[in-house]
């Protein structure tokens, strides 16, 4: 791209260089989000430390673009000079605009003093982004110090980026950051008129090793009076799911957002599968597999069978919807790691996913399986808060399998000897998953559909929602 033309859409878009005061009305993306009826910032950009370079990954549509416009909103009320501020989408662009982008931009900002560059969907740029932001930490003295934020939706190029990237992320703590839909907690406060009163409930969310039988017993009994209430969002949330734009559409109507679910089937066809020659009737029956196998071994030679494509690009077709964030991988474990040659779970990161097979709502799976899928989320969001780069490892919430075949959903190496599985109906768990909880080296907690049930500290039965409440976002 010429200088001009990142010029003219620096000044065109970077609304706040001209009205710093009131370029929020005006901005589209903070506009659209104005138009529904919460206002909701993930948080992920709070803590940025001047000078660092960060990478904020996560699905598309669900609102990394409105995250950096927060951001910017806090950094002018923090002071900062609007003409300080650089953001640009560089969907489409190649690599060597990006230098192009810091020099004409530089030549339109303040000359001296740190600046703040946010730049939204690099990971679109397939010829070597990471290589050419490390020339320029390199070789622009004033870049260099700069606060940099890339975002993506992809993680294919993670590894790569970060090797380049050693040595020039500044003083940036945790710099690679994920975004992921919303969890239970804050959805429930979110869509409900009286969600559990403040002294009711944890002010913030617990570890799973925080679940000592007492700590849990205590914190059971002082939700309990929410207890119908949390079940019914649970419900809601297990349709509804955590996207911005869905959790609009349930709270104004109660209906579905059809125009994401159409994103969304744009967004598999042509950004996770761009170099895939899939037929759109291929991946709706691929959805369609991955949505009846949730909670089961995933086989790759049985996928391939059902789309006529051979093994390994069935499993090539896997790994681009989980780097695309729309599905995560449950590996088996061993001494509490994974265990990388046995068959993973395949879940999605969100319930919409589900109902984009063939189908649609009447296609998806029970709410059993989507209860598991979702309780699987929480448990990753939770393992987040110890570091967002440990989420492409895949490493932190895993699944059980004894000698015997017998297998717990949930286990992994922060959970404190916890184990938790999830049986979605209230009673008839005891004679088999209670026994194979008994015969495990954990602590077990079963997640019901509303029994409670502590008599037993080392075989537990708590509430999926309940559960989530506690430990999710």
């Amino acid at each position: 791209m010429r200088a001009g033309q990142i010029q003219a859409r620096l000044t065109s878009t970077n609304l706040w260089w001209a009205h710093p005061k009131d370029w929020v009305g005006r901005d589209p993306d903070l506009r659209e989000a104005s138009d529904a009826p919460f206002v909701h910032s993930a948080g992920v950009l709070d803590d940025l430390t001047p000078g660092g370079l960060y990478v904020l990954r996560g699905p598309r549509r669900v609102g990394k673009s409105v995250e950096l416009k927060r951001t910017v909103e806090r950094l002018l009320a923090e002071g900062v000079d609007p003409r300080a501020i650089a953001h640009m989408s560089v969907d489409g662009w190649v690599a060597d605009d990006l230098g192009a982008f810091v020099r004409a931009a530089d030549r339109l900002m303040p000359p001296e003093g740190r600046r703040w560059w946010l730049i939204d969907e690099i990971t679109s740029i397939t010829d070597g982004w990471s290589a050419r932001i490390k020339w320029l930490r390199d070789n622009d003295s004033r870049f260099r110090s700069d606060t940099v934020v890339l975002t993506g939706s992809s993680s294919s190029n993670l590894r790569d980026s970060v090797g380049d990237l050693a040595g020039r992320r500044g003083p940036a703590s945790d710099p690679d950051r994920v975004m992921l839909p919303i969890g239970f907690r804050t959805f429930v406060k979110l869509v409900s008129r009286h969600p559990p009163a403040e002294e009711a409930t944890p002010p913030e969310p617990l570890a799973v090793a925080d679940l000592t039988p007492d700590r849990l017993r205590d914190a059971a009994y002082r939700l309990t009076p929410w207890l119908h209430m949390l079940a019914e969002a649970w419900e809601d949330y297990l349709h509804v799911g955590g996207f911005p734009l869905a959790v609009a559409a349930h709270i104004r109507a109660r209906v579905p957002d059809q125009s994401l679910r159409l994103a969304l089937q744009g967004v598999i066809s042509g950004d996770a599968f761009q170099r895939a020659r899939l037929s759109d009737l291929q991946t709706g029956e691929m959805l369609h597999q991955l949505a009846r196998g949730l909670g089961s071994k995933f086989n790759a030679a049985g996928l391939a069978r059902h789309i006529d494509v051979s093994p390994p690009t069935a499993q090539h077709r896997i790994d681009d919807l989980r780097e695309s964030f729309i599905v995560w991988p449950a590996f088996q474990e061993t001494g509490l790691k994974p265990r990388l040659r046995a068959q993973e779970k395949i879940y999605f990161t969100d319930p919409i996913y589900a109902r984009l097979a063939p189908g649609g709502d009447t296609g998806v799976p029970d709410e059993t399986a989507l209860s598991e899928q979702q309780l699987g989320m929480a448990l990753l969001r939770s393992s987040l808060r110890d570091g967002h780069s440990r989420y492409t490892a895949f490493d932190r919430v895993l699944h059980y399998r004894s000698a015997t075949g017998a297998e717990i959903d949930f286990v992994g190496p922060d959970f404190g000897g916890v184990a938790i599985e999830s049986k979605y109906v209230d009673g008839r768990w005891r004679r088999t998953v209670g026994r194979t909880l008994a015969a495990s080296p954990w602590r077990g907690l079963v997640a019901t559909r509303t029994e409670l049930d502590l008599d037993d500290p080392l075989t537990a039965a708590v509430p999926a929602a309940m559960l989530a409440w506690l430990i999710d976002t």
